[in-house]
């Protein structure tokens, strides 16, 4: 008996020796495991414990370095990298190097080079385990549109720019440059632990693993519905009341919820103040209109995403698994004064419920209408604890024609807050949407692409709701102690008379006991939907109380980039007599001729014509203005009346350099009768004025 027994435990302790060997054969990293890997939403909801961190590469402005310092909201993010160097003989742009194993999981670019008519770009090549040549070198544009080797669903244009999705592993090192200077680029990529195996990517396994690209594209394009036990429900809501729908006890998980919303009388009300909530084990972790998480702000429109959908009929569909260990429940709140019927469908699975299951969260949160300058982080969200970031859309109403999201995103992971420098620094929230400007957006540029999403865009030149999204799987944010998610609230009018309303939802998972900084907020659900109307009587009244001129580019705001030792800043103040713009100047007190200033105007695409007001007075000097290096003009600013130059100071036809234009005043004397202060003579600088096309295409 005790010699079988004996037996008994070999043959177990053999077959445990045989699943550890399985088990350790399984882990191995490669294409086959993350093709597969992103079309597991139950993934998703299970915490990666220690497996990898999320990074991000990017082509963002190295003038911005700490936010305590000058240069925090340095735009012009478009023309830097690492470094330059020569492989095999010729000069190359290191976009993003990383040492140990890991996998690109996406890629942004803008599909135009230096000026939108060039459309060709430049070469990238990736270098893979330190290989001298690249293991892919091809057209960056062809790339990311799914023009190359990989095709859609994997990666696929938007508006002016291309999104590449296919994971390309490495056990070693990667390093992905360009073959003619840097243009605006996002890389994001996995860096895995070092000991994990991954097996890097190579063509022949790419072409090998055809079968598996094509299924795994044929259910990228389907989006098939969850299956499980469904259950639905209707009722008539008037205010304050809720349908709830008590979740089957258990170990279970929710794999598809379907919403949708009639008899109203005013959907785009309905969609603010139909509130969707969901606890889930005692916890509460949604709370959402279900307009804003379902990115229909403002009216209702169609599109169809890998997590998320709204039909032509107007029903809602989320198909992100929501699991938990005992019980849960999920709800309809109507939080507007009108009746409104609703119309809930929940499918439900069985979950194995482990340590390193996870919550789904969504978390909302709106804002009164606030001035876009001074530069600010508007914060998505905050949280301790153990987590998931799967997901975000932002809403924008913008009172006024022209471009509303110049802000990076600037995203903290752990250690990262510490450090006071973000892990993900972008290139601006179009970038961050998967999608480029270079024209003011107008509805052609909307579009519902497998994880990214320009699903409302303003209907005159942006004016009004637009409505941005993005969902992660591969490229989802892990965070084992914290995180902090900003984006820059910036726009293309940085006026302190200019007021944008924002509301934001993001989309994570997390371990239980999780601690964040978005509590609902019934009173702004509950409250009249802001109008355009409304927001543009707040932008008038608030130009009533600052004189602005309008387009104007106000140099305050415009960065010193370069200056004299000569050159001193806010000396003393420069008298006008009048009202200056914005009621500020750039204040500058020159030496000695020959001392030079250079201001830099950034995000610019295309030739435009300049102009300037600057200050003149009886402490005024006398400057050479050159812009790009070129001289414009030499202006004497010297008056026996202070005030500003009328007419303006005309700069004429400019041509940008690497997006730019920089403006280079040199102090070249004064006049006869000007009087220095301490020997000093002043430059007042009100405002720029850019003309070009960019508001007729």
């Amino acid at each position: 008996m005790r010699k079988r027994k004996l037996n008994f435990l070999g043959v177990m302790l053999l077959l445990g020796i045989m699943v550890s060997c399985v088990s350790q054969k399984e882990q191995v990293v490669d294409m086959r495991s993350l093709l597969n890997e992103m079309v597991d939403r139950e993934q998703l909801a299970i915490y990666p414990e220690g497996a990898y961190q999320c990074k991000q590469a990017s082509s963002y402005n190295r003038e911005s370095v700490s936010p305590d310092k000058p240069g925090w909201f340095a735009d012009s993010d478009g023309v830097y990298c690492i470094r330059t160097e020569e492989n095999n003989g010729k000069k190359e742009w290191v976009l993003m190097e990383d040492e140990g194993p890991g996998c690109i999981t996406k890629i942004w670019a803008v599909c135009f080079y230096y000026g939108l008519k060039n459309t060709t770009g430049a070469n990238v090549n990736f270098y893979l385990d330190g290989a001298q040549e690249p293991t892919i070198s091809t057209n960056f544009f062809d790339l990311v549109k799914g023009h190359d080797f990989v095709s859609k669903p994997f990666a696929d244009s938007t508006a002016r720019a291309g999104n590449i999705y296919f994971p390309i592993p490495y056990a070693k090192s990667c390093k992905i440059t360009m073959d003619q200077k840097v243009f605006y680029n996002i890389i994001n990529y996995r860096k895995y632990k070092p000991g994990t195996k991954v097996k890097t990517f190579t063509m022949k396994d790419f072409e090998e693993l055809k079968g598996l690209r094509e299924e795994i594209g044929q259910i990228l394009n389907e989006k098939p519905a969850a299956k499980g036990e469904v259950k639905k429900q209707t009722k008539q809501l008037k205010k304050n009341e809720a349908l709830t729908y008590a979740l089957p006890e258990g170990s279970a998980a929710i794999k598809q919820i379907e919403i949708k919303l009639n008899n109203t009388k005013d959907i785009a009300q309905s969609l603010r103040s139909v509130v969707l909530k969901a606890s889930f084990d005692g916890e509460q972790t949604i709370w959402a209109p279900v307009g804003d998480f379902f990115n229909n702000v403002g009216k209702v429109r169609s599109y169809n995403m890998w997590e998320r959908q709204v039909k032509e009929d107007g029903t809602m569909v989320c198909r992100w698994v929501m699991p938990y260990e005992h019980a849960g429940e999920i709800a309809l709140e109507n939080m507007s004064d009108e009746t409104v019927d609703v119309e809930l469908s929940v499918t439900t699975d069985d979950w194995k419920w482990t340590n390193q299951s996870m919550h789904f969260h969504a978390t909302w949160r709106m804002d009164e209408p606030r001035p876009t300058f001074p530069l600010y982080d508007w914060n998505f969200l905050s949280a301790e604890g153990q987590g998931v970031v799967v997901g975000d859309q932002w809403t924008v109403l913008n009172p006024r024609q022209g471009w509303w999201g110049e802000g990076d995103e600037k995203i903290y992971i752990d250690e990262d807050i510490e450090k006071k420098f973000p892990s993900h620094f972008g290139t601006g929230t179009e970038d961050y949407y998967g999608w480029a400007g270079g024209v003011v957006p107008t509805p052609k540029d909307e579009f519902a692409k497998l994880f990214l999403g320009n699903i409302i865009v303003g209907e005159t030149r942006s004016m009004g709701y637009n409505v941005c999204t993005r969902t992660r799987v591969l490229d989802a944010i892990p965070f084992s102690k914290q995180i902090k998610f900003d984006v820059e609230a910036s726009c293309g009018t940085r006026q302190r008379w200019h007021y944008l309303q924002y509301a934001q939802t993001t989309f994570w998972y997390a371990i239980p006991g999780v601690k964040h900084n978005r509590k609902p907020l019934p009173e702004m659900a509950s409250a009249d939907l802001p109008t355009l109307k409304g927001l543009q009587a707040i932008v008038e009244n608030a130009k009533k109380q600052t004189y602005v001129v309008e387009g104007a580019l106000e140099a305050e705001i415009v960065p010193v980039v370069n200056k004299s030792k000569g050159v001193h800043e806010n000396f003393a103040k420069i008298p006008v007599w009048g009202e200056m713009s914005n009621g500020e100047l750039r204040n500058l007190w020159f030496e000695k001729e020959g001392d030079a200033v250079e201001l830099k105007i950034t995000e610019q695409f295309e030739k435009s014509h300049i102009t300037m007001a600057a200050a003149v007075g009886r402490g005024n000097g006398r400057y050479k203005i050159y812009v790009n290096g070129q001289l414009k003009t030499e202006q004497d600013l010297f008056s026996n009346h202070e005030g500003i130059t009328n007419p303006y100071i005309d700069l004429g036809e400019c041509d940008p350099v690497n997006n730019a234009y920089i403006v280079k005043f040199v102090f070249s004397g004064h006049h006869e009768n000007a009087r220095a202060r301490e020997g000093k003579y002043s430059l007042g600088i009100d405002f720029f004025m850019i003309k070009n096309n960019f508001l007729k295409r």
